[in-house]
């Protein structure tokens, strides 16, 4: 058998051989509570009683078998139901006549009934097999459909069955479709189904009037036409909430819930009615309010013990909820009421409570649990509980910017009896915001009915994030309200809020004993920062004005703070009526403000702030406040106003007008910020304007969270004094002593006299915002001028240069062409093309026609003649300023040349540049490779370059030439990769370079030789006077930062002529009347640094059997200076014995000089360097001659070490 299965035959079996066990015991006990004499009797009785026994045991076994007989085969019918119904539920249409009966007994006479059938299934969500009816109907006397239902489940009551009156006692409609509709009367329709026509109605009616002292109801099923016949309580219309001592008094309440537990809830039989997985509309006459819950299930039930018992809940995967609430009786004439909710969503609950349900929308999941203990006087004896509000939110429906997150929300609850109070801490979270706080209510004392409200303790943290430093904390709270529900009225006694730092003093009230209720408020603070201002200001008041507020006021003190109200309360709503001027007043003072009026434009500081907000008017006057656009740029304004004049519409209109000076690099960055870049266009860049300016600007724009580039509207008229502009027009400097600018949402323009570059010239110089600018100047530009053009020519190009310039500038990513003439009589030309150098004053023009392209800049139709030069061809650079491509068919820079350049920008990024040709002036190359150049660090280098050279003859400086040159270089990243380089050089001489490794480390260098120094040097113009010799050079590569290079210089066997003072040092014999045989020289050896245009010699050593000495140094291009300094030696090789002389040897002249020597310095330009002696330095020995030297030209230079080739050593 299975447990807990119930057997009747069996019981009854069982209970039948009970009574008689229990009836021998008794008859035993009587028998010997008698006296001894009697115990024949007692043994007679006993043996009676075993004979019964012996007689009924047959029987009792008997009646076991077939009990245990019938209980299994009622076994076997329970598992084959239980099989049959896994696949399907089974039609039993037997019983819809007696179920039609029995539902119509609970809908009464007048009704009635259809039922499509009736089946047995299994309700798998419960976990138990049901009696379901489908396709019920139920019709009125006139025959209308008034419910209708798909399905029902039915449950029919046992007794009723036994008395032959079938009635139901459980109905579940399944899957029906309900609505409630409220009516402005508040009386209550119930339809059912798709019909219109009402199911039930009942009229509201106020609670009865007080009964007697309650008492337990006694458990009694009254008959059915008793309870029909009852009256009902009596109701009194409007009648007020009845109390006791200021108490509720829940008496009527719980009388009327305790009818329904007697009578049932149909007033007969009925103990359970439901929806399962039905939709339920409610629809509020009242408010105009609607709302839909669907697949919810409800359930109105009995319990078994008394009392009765709601629940409703939908099992939604999307937002399941529950609600579940009972009254229970307790001991003594009490009741036990308990009220637990699982996410119930705030909003129904308001929509049902009608409690702001128009205005507010709270997204707000409540679970909870309440427990009361109601005394037989109605009187509440207990009351606790604890409700949490999960994360939501709470919305103003008219007005997005009235929101309130709410993370997380815990209210207790706690009724104090003898006290007469209700205690209820309660915690709110949203970010980093938490509130923590203790509400008391306190009952009447009296028979005003007045209710205390207290709410302190604990405090407040208010943070703008979840993580916020400068939170405002407020351990300083007393609120003290005064409820007046006879009144409807709410006051608020004198109270306060704040800390240490700061106080804000409230008062008030709210009247909502009419229509429209009226708020009256006072609210005044003290000194207080900005930050504690915003988070003090409640977002219900003047919304918009708080967002803007909030959002834009970034800093400050608050001086003053005056907030007053009295106006009705739906003036106060964004969607309300206006409010009166003088319903609303908002007044704050304050300095120092920082005020961004726009976002992504800089701040105004330091200002004067008077808000004033005076009904839907609001108005933010700034005396005066400064725009620290950056560091050193500000801009100053005064007579600021922004005013709202409207605060209703939901973006209301804003105007600001105000009066800007300052200096003209702080407006040219202020319009060149993102968020004025597209629509202002401003040819004026910070860093290369000046002049002082003063603008009347006027602003309108809408107010809202997310202003939108282009929403606002401008208009500037500036009059700009000593104005200057490096790159205003066309990259030119523009300078004026009064310029006139006018700058719209439509375009600029600029006019006057002006001067470019220096140059007086009349500019009109106009930009529509979508359109081309129309540019027509003719002047005189010099090297700064053309840098700004675009033209960075900085070196190669100097002195005036007069131009004529007309064209229209693109819009966008359209092509600007321009025809341009440049005179370049006046300029100097150093290696504007390599190799090409001109003087001042000597014949020089260039005409040509620039194009300029988003991704590439064309100069086509090039022509440049002068000073002997003529160069015919095209250019093109791509955007980032690298020469993409160039063909120069004529290439000649000097008379007499033949040759012609090709240049391509290969697709690996390299520039591969070829030059060939039969005559070559290659003085100007060497020059310009000497000097660095274009003299410049500027000038911007190709990273990756191909040079491929082949000439017949290159003339060089001296009359020197160098013949059949082959020179290959590549260079990757700005470092060389590979170097060749292969010629002719003097008496046939080789001139020989590559790139090779040389030290232990394997470092590359560069490394040139060749067997006739004198001539190398005479072609390069470094020093004519030198004569034959070996020599190798080997330097460092350049590399990609144009870092000094490391080289050193190293010469063999070589002879100086033509020194006069060196000769006389060196005592050289001198013939007369014939050439002079120089100085001889076994070695030099020099190590220097290469720089731009400047090398710098140090530790140089001169060795020779006459002579000997050290140099060091530095020659100068840029500055076409020389200055070097030593020591000579004479009669080298004994005067430098001394010098090595452990100990003594550094006093005695060092290792490098001698006991006796010379100081000497070559001062001048490179071309014609003077060597100086100093004579008396002769005098003084070793150390002491330090004493005598001239002073150097090289600061302190870090040591390096650098690997001598090894194939000389």
């Amino acid at each position: 058998m299975a447990p807990g299965q119930s057997y009747p035959s069996l019981e009854a079996l069982l209970k039948l051989e009970a009574s008689l066990k229990e009836l021998c015991e008794q008859d035993a006990l009587r028998q010997s509570e008698g006296a001894t004499a009697r115990a024949p009797a007692s043994l007679l009785a006993t043996a009676r009683c075993e004979g019964r026994l012996r007689a009924w045991c047959p029987r009792l076994r008997q009646f076991a078998i077939v009990g245990g007989t019938l209980g299994g085969l009622f076994m076997l019918a329970l598992v084959a139901l239980w099989w049959r119904l896994s696949s399907g539920p089974i039609e039993l249409d037997i019983a819809t006549p007696w179920l039609t009966a029995a539902i119509k007994e609970n809908f009464g006479p007048g009704h009635e009934v259809e039922i499509g059938g009736t089946q047995l299934e299994r309700d798998a969500s419960k976990s138990r097999t049901s009696l379901r009816i489908r396709d019920i109907v139920v019709r009125d006397a006139d025959g209308t459909v008034v419910a209708s239902a798909p399905k029902a489940e039915v449950g029919i009551s046992g007794s009723s069955l036994l008395l032959g009156r079938i009635r139901a006692e459980r109905l579940s409609l399944v899957g029906a479709e309900m609505a409630v509709r409220i009516e402005s009367d508040s009386k209550i329709t119930v339809f059912a189904g798709s019909n219109k026509r009402p199911f039930v109605t009942a009229s509201a009616a106020a609670p009865p009037a007080l009964p007697e002292p309650m008492r337990a109801p006694a458990k009694v099923d009254r008959p059915a036409s008793a309870a029909s016949t009852a009256p009902a309580a009596p109701a009194v219309q409007g009648a007020p909430a009845i109390t006791r001592n200021g108490v509720p008094d829940l008496t009527a309440l719980i009388a009327w819930i305790e009818s329904l537990d007697a009578s049932g809830l149909d007033g007969r039989d009925l103990t359970e009615i439901g929806l399962q997985g039905g939709n339920l509309t409610v629809d509020d006459a009242r408010n105009g309010k609607q709302w839909t819950f669907h697949n919810i299930d409800l359930s109105v039930t009995r319990p078994k013990g008394g009392g009765i018992a709601v629940a409703l809940g939908s099992h939604s995967l999307e937002r399941p909820w529950h609600l579940r609430a009972a009254m229970t009786p307790g001991e003594q004439g009490h009741r036990i009421i308990d009220i637990e909710t699982q996410k119930l969503s705030t909003k129904d609950v308001m929509l049902a409570m009608r409690l702001g349900a128009d205005q507010y929308e709270a997204d707000l999941p409540l679970s909870g649990r309440i427990r009361a203990d109601i005394g037989p006087d109605g009187i509440p004896h207990m009351l606790d509980g604890r409700i949490l509000v999960e994360k939501g939110v709470i919305v103003d429906r008219d007005d997005p910017l009235v929101r309130i997150p709410i993370d997380r929300a815990e209210i207790s609850v706690d009724w104090d009896k003898s006290r007469r109070a209700l205690v209820a801490p309660f915690q709110v979270m949203s970010g980093g915001t938490r509130i923590t706080l203790l509400a008391q209510f306190e009952a009447p004392r009296d028979a005003s009915g007045v209710w205390a409200l207290q709410i302190s303790g604990g405090s407040a943290v208010l943070a703008s994030a979840p993580v916020d430093p400068n939170a405002l904390i407020l351990n300083r709270v007393q609120l003290q309200l005064r409820i007046d529900p006879t009144k409807q009225r709410i006051d608020l006694e004198p109270s306060e809020v704040g800390n240490t730092d700061l106080g804000v003093a409230l008062t008030g009230s709210l009247d909502f004993s009419g229509d429209d209720p009226r708020l009256t408020a006072g609210i005044a603070g003290t000194r207080m920062s900005v930050a504690a201002l915003k988070r003090l200001w409640p977002v219900t008041v003047a919304s918009k004005v708080r967002a803007w507020v909030i959002d834009h006021i970034q800093a400050g003190t608050v001086e003053r703070l005056d907030i007053s109200t009295n106006a009705p309360w739906s003036t106060l709503k964004s969607s309300g009526p206006p409010v009166p001027d003088d319903g609303l007043l908002i007044q704050i003072i304050g300095h120092g403000a920082e005020i961004r009026p726009v976002e992504g434009l800089p701040a105004i500081r330091d200002a004067d702030v008077h808000v004033h907000v005076s009904g839907r008017t609001a108005a933010i006057n700034v005396g005066r406040g400064n725009v620290e656009i950056s560091p050193g740029r500000k801009l100053s304004i005064t007579n600021g106003v922004f005013e709202v004049p409207d605060t209703f519409p939901k973006a209301p209109p804003a105007k600001v007008r105000f009066r800007l000076d300052g200096s003209v690099p702080a407006a040219a960055e202020l319009l060149s910020m993102q968020r004025l870049r597209d629509y202002s266009n401003a040819p004026v860049e910070p860093a290369t304007s000046r002049g002082t300016l003063t603008a009347q600007v006027t602003l309108s724009l809408p107010l809202k969270e997310d202003l939108a580039p282009g929403s606002s509207l401008y208009t500037i008229n500036m009059d700009v004094a000593n104005f200057a502009a490096e790159r205003m027009v066309m990259g030119q400097k523009v300078e004026a002593a009064l310029l006139k600018v006018t700058a719209n949402n439509i375009g600029h323009w600029i006019r006057g006299d002006v001067k470019i570059n220096g140059v007086p010239s009349v500019l009109d110089y106009r930009k529509p915002r979508d359109g081309e600018a129309d540019i027509r100047v003719q002047a005189t530009l010099d090297e700064s001028a053309r840098s700004k053009f675009g033209f960075d020519l900085a070196g190669f190009l100097t002195g005036p240069v007069p131009i004529k310039l007309s064209g229209r500038v693109a819009a966008n990513d359209g092509d600007s062409r321009f025809a341009i003439e440049a005179d370049l009589t006046q300029a100097k030309v150093d290696n504007l093309l390599p190799g090409w150098l001109k003087p001042p004053g000597r014949a020089g023009r260039a005409t040509f026609t620039l194009i300029k392209q988003p991704t590439a800049t064309r100069i086509e139709d090039l022509v440049m003649e002068g000073a002997g030069a003529s160069v015919k061809g095209a250019v093109e650079v791509d955007a980032s300023g690298d020469v993409a491509s160039a063909n120069f068919p004529v290439f000649a820079l000097s008379d007499g040349d033949k040759a012609t350049l090709k240049a391509e920008r290969g697709t690996d990024g390299a520039l591969r540049v070829t030059l060939r040709g039969d005559v070559f002036d290659g003085r100007g190359f060497v020059k310009s490779t000497l000097t660095g150049g274009a003299a410049s660090n500027k000038q911007k280098h190709d990273r990756d370059i191909d040079l491929e050279v082949k000439l017949g003859t290159v003339l060089g400086f001296n009359g020197e030439t160098l013949r059949r040159l082959d020179l290959r270089v590549s260079r990757r990243s700005g470092v060389i990769t590979s170097f060749a380089l292969n010629g002719k050089l003097g008496r046939d001489a080789p001139l020989a370079g590559d790139l090779r490794g040389r030290g232990s480390n394997g470092r590359q260098v560069v490394f040139v030789e060749s067997n006739d120094a004198g001539a190398f040097f005479r072609f390069n113009d470094i020093y004519p006077k030198l004569a034959g010799g070996e020599m190798w050079v080997a330097l460092d590569p350049q590399s990609a930062d144009l870092a000094p290079q490391e080289g050193i210089l190293n010469i063999r066997d070589f002879v100086v002529r033509g020194e006069a003072a060196l000769e006389r040092v060196a005592a050289a014999p001198q013939q007369p009347g014939g050439a002079s045989p120089g100085v001889e020289f076994s070695r030099l050896r020099v190590e220097f640094t290469r720089s731009l245009g400047r090398f710098t010699i140090r530790d140089g050593l001169l060795k020779g059997p006459a002579i000997g000495g050290t140099v060091d140094g530095y020659i100068d291009y840029h500055r076409d200076d020389v200055r070097m300094r030593g020591t000579f030696v004479p009669l080298y090789g004994l005067n430098n014995m001394f010098g090595q002389i452990p100990i003594v040897g550094p006093f005695l002249g060092g290792s490098n000089e001698g006991l006796l020597g010379v100081t000497y310095e070559v001062v001048g330009p490179p071309s014609t360097p003077v060597l100086r002696v100093n004579p008396i330095s002769a005098v003084a020995p070793g150390l002491l001659r330090k004493f005598f030297e001239f002073p150097g030209g090289n600061g302190p230079m870090p040591a390096q070490t650098y690997a001598e080739p090894t194939s000389r050593y």
